[in-house]
């Protein structure tokens, strides 16, 4: 078994800001998922992967990463009070190539070493296993990606309209590749939460967007639209993603986890992003990774992310020195 691991011999757990009892107790309860992955019937593919970091300040963290990055550029999480980022799995240069590095908060590492004396704490624990199991997928769809666009991938840089519509695209396919690859270790409870924010961003989305568009034509910042749908809206196309990744890891449709979520989505505002949404994200996993030969393979993803900007009032066009034109246009009241 283990000639099959995909797995960097100097793989460190690196566990900041606890007790070293704790710590040692985190390291090793994540050595042994990692290694259950990587030699599995399936293995993932942990190539690339020399270091995961568990730390007691995730925003900290990240900030201090965002120095090893090649842009510099802050690295961004989820902080809303509707969700908060638990991990992130970030690819960093090293020596010449990638590194890719998951980091993940110590609250969640902490339910790894819970005793499961109580039905709580071991939702908890399966809840936090299949947690890891996600940002794991992510360490291999990212390795998989980096495979079919040698020299590309993280290399390119968008242009015009581009540079909002194409690394939406990229961040949904990679929530639905994640869920879809770790569907089996998550928890009903788990499954059924994730579909009820769904459901819970449908209804709060559009209201919030309209009046941030109504704000807009007083203040005329258009960084901070761009903003707010990037937080926001950008968030209820990823929990979509999400969404559709345990439907189809799982072989389910939505009313079977869900009648109320269902219910909310049928004809409203989303319905339809919805269902081509999830029919590029099939189309793509058909594909997937063997006949992805090309950046074009998220062309069609690309397509509904920008058909999703039109949807809540953001027309995106190119201009011809590579920057993108955002027309907001007047709507009527609907």
């Amino acid at each position: 078994m283990l000639a099959n691991y995909i797995l960097e011999p100097d793989l460190q757990i690196s566990v900041k800001g606890l007790s070293t009892e704790i710590a040692q107790s985190i390291s090793n309860a994540i050595a042994g998922i990692v290694h259950a992955f990587a030699g599995s019937e399936q293995p993932l593919d942990f190539r690339r992967m020399h270091r995961i970091i568990v730390a007691s300040n995730l925003a900290a963290e990240l900030a201090e990463l965002s120095n090893d990055t090649a842009s510099r550029a802050p690295i961004t999480h989820t902080n809303e009070e509707y969700a908060v980022a638990v991990a992130k799995v970030l690819m960093l240069p090293r020596e010449g190539t990638i590194e890719i590095v998951p980091v993940v908060s110590a609250q969640l590492a902490q339910d790894l070493v819970l005793n499961e004396s109580s039905s709580s704490e071991n939702d908890r624990f399966r809840t936090a296993v299949h947690l890891i199991h996600h940002e794991l997928c992510h360490v291999h769809d990212d390795n998989k990606k980096i495979d079919a666009f040698p020299g590309v991938f993280l290399k390119h840089s968008y242009t015009g309209k581009d540079r909002l519509i194409r690394p939406l695209a990229e961040t949904c396919w990679a929530e639905y590749i994640a869920n879809r690859l770790s569907s089996a270790t998550a928890p009903e409870c788990f499954i059924a939460n994730i579909v009820a924010s769904f459901a819970d961003a449908i209804t709060r989305t559009k209201d919030l967007f309209d009046n941030e568009i109504l704000a807009y034509r007083q203040h005329a910042d258009i960084d901070r639209l761009l903003g707010c749908f990037e937080r926001h809206c950008g968030y209820l196309i990823k929990i979509a993603s999400y969404t559709c990744g345990y439907l189809d890891g799982l072989n389910l449709n939505l009313h079977e986890i869900s009648a109320d979520t269902e219910n909310v989505l049928r004809g409203s505002y989303i319905e339809q992003t919805w269902h081509v949404l999830r029919k590029s994200l099939v189309e793509m996993n058909s594909l997937y990774p063997a006949r992805w030969d090309s950046l074009t393979v998220f062309d069609l993803l690309a397509d509904v992310v920008e058909a999703f900007y039109g949807k809540m009032g953001i027309v995106l066009s190119d201009l011809p020195n590579g920057k993108v034109y955002v027309a907001v246009p007047v709507r009527t009241a609907n």
